[in-house]
């Protein structure tokens, strides 16, 4: 059996790294295909896009070249891209996303932009609050080092500002794919503000039980496996859901 390719897309400030324990636990019928935006990971040299539009055909290229179904999966603002490169690839005839996956994120209809102005303009404390705000952590570490401060505050600005551009323009994108929503237990978004995922497909709308832990629960082992056995009951038939 050939495995499915799941596209993973990581949050404001990160990279691909934040799913290493979740690509551990994916059973073998699961290819997992992290992919970074520029300025992290490999493309660490790259300048960071900052609109939606942009991230979205970057994505676009980067999948463009398979020729089976894939199924995505986005975390926090990977989310809000997840949506955008499912609707992306209806519209140019690329690879057929089977099912959209959405983790630690309000549904579109019920969420706010960041800021009343733009991201792009806060100070260093004022887009660590954002980020906090939304469910992340700045750690000492990066605060007291000037280098990551820096790096990691240039990277929130980029990131908030692609996520406020979706919510100021693309907030009513509406897919046909089956979408799945989970989220940590200890999250900051409301049982209200999940469910409004339903609004974003017209298709099946699964909101599954939240796991223990905040934004982040899907680093800790437990809740990594428990997320990789949703993702299986999502992508593969009963048969197929061995890791």
């Amino acid at each position: 059996m050939t495995p499915r390719p799941l596209i993973m897309l990581h949050h404001a400030g990160g990279s691909a790294a934040v799913f290493d324990r979740l690509a551990e636990a994916l059973p073998d019928g699961i290819q997992p295909l992290p992919l970074e935006l520029p300025g992290r990971g490999k493309r660490w040299r790259e300048a960071p896009v900052t609109t939606i539009e942009d991230a979205v055909e970057d994505l676009l290229r980067a999948v463009s070249g398979h020729r089976e179904d894939i199924a995505v999966f986005g975390h926090s603002v990977g989310a809000y891209l997840g949506l955008c490169l499912t609707a992306r690839l209806a519209e140019t005839g690329g690879p057929r996303c089977s099912a959209l996956i959405v983790s630690a994120n309000a549904g579109p209809v019920s969420a706010e932009p960041p800021c009343e102005g733009s991201p792009l303009l806060t100070t260093d404390e004022e887009i660590f609050a954002i980020a906090e705000r939304s469910g992340g952590t700045i750690s000492p570490q990066i605060r007291d080092h000037p280098v990551l401060r820096e790096r990691t505050a240039a990277l929130l600005r980029a990131d908030f500002s692609l996520g406020d551009s979706f919510l100021r323009k693309r907030r009513a994108t509406t897919v046909g794919t089956d979408l799945v929503v989970c989220c940590g237990a200890d999250d900051v978004f409301t049982d209200a503000q999940l469910d409004s995922w339903r609004h974003s497909t017209t298709g099946r709308a699964e909101i599954t039980p939240r796991l223990p832990g905040g934004h982040f629960y899907l680093e800790q082992p437990a809740q990594a496996a428990a997320l990789a056995g949703t993702i299986a009951r999502t992508l593969l038939g009963p048969a197929d859901r061995t890791p």
